[in-house]
């Protein structure tokens, strides 16, 4: 299954995103408001590079099955920006993605990251200088992030069954974690 292989040939891109982000630090509760500054800017740094490239590879029929999803996340992270009065990041230069499939991979990594963002708001709503804000980004999924992931999961295993496409959507994740982990 593709999104297995995935998780397996990612595994060490995600460990090094979390540690560069230092997002154990979250669960220790020694956490700080810089270390979530910097998460929300290196991801919005992410998604300014990414979004855009991966809605133009998509055909209609991925945005009708994945209707859940939302393709938008860059506009709710600038809200998160704007409250906490923090500057955007310069631009970088990103990957290109190639085709369709490296188009998921990419989504892969982003959508996967919504996981750990559904935690990362509930903990940090503890944090005292942090408890009244909106994290629009982090937690705008809501109740509908197990179900959006799992059709998330589900169509792309149905959509790409060659070999050759897995390795497409794989090197587009693999892209996107370089780009993710040299941001941070």
């Amino acid at each position: 299954m593709l999104t297995n292989y995935l998780k397996e040939n990612t595994a060490d891109f995600h460990n090094e995103i979390e540690s560069k982000l230092e997002s154990k630090k979250l669960f220790e509760g020694t956490f700080s408001d810089e270390n979530y500054y910097k998460m929300l800017r290196v991801n919005h740094l992410f998604l300014k590079e990414y979004e855009d490239k991966i809605k133009k590879l998509l055909t209609v029929k991925d945005f009708g099955i994945l209707h859940q999803t939302n393709f938008d996340k860059c506009r709710l992270i600038e809200k998160d920006l704007s409250e906490l009065n923090l500057t955007e990041l310069e631009p970088q230069n990103a990957s290109e993605l190639e085709d369709r499939a490296e188009a998921f991979g990419a989504l892969y990594v982003i959508e996967g990251s919504m996981l750990g963002g559904n935690v990362i708001a509930k903990t940090l709503k503890k944090y005292p200088s942090l408890k009244d804000k909106s994290f629009n980004y982090f937690g705008h999924y809501g109740e509908k992030l197990g179900q959006s992931w799992k059709t998330f999961l589900r169509y792309i295993n149905e959509e790409f069954t060659t070999e050759k496409e897995q390795s497409q959507v794989i090197a587009g994740a693999k892209k996107a974690y370089e780009d993710l982990i040299r941001f941070a």
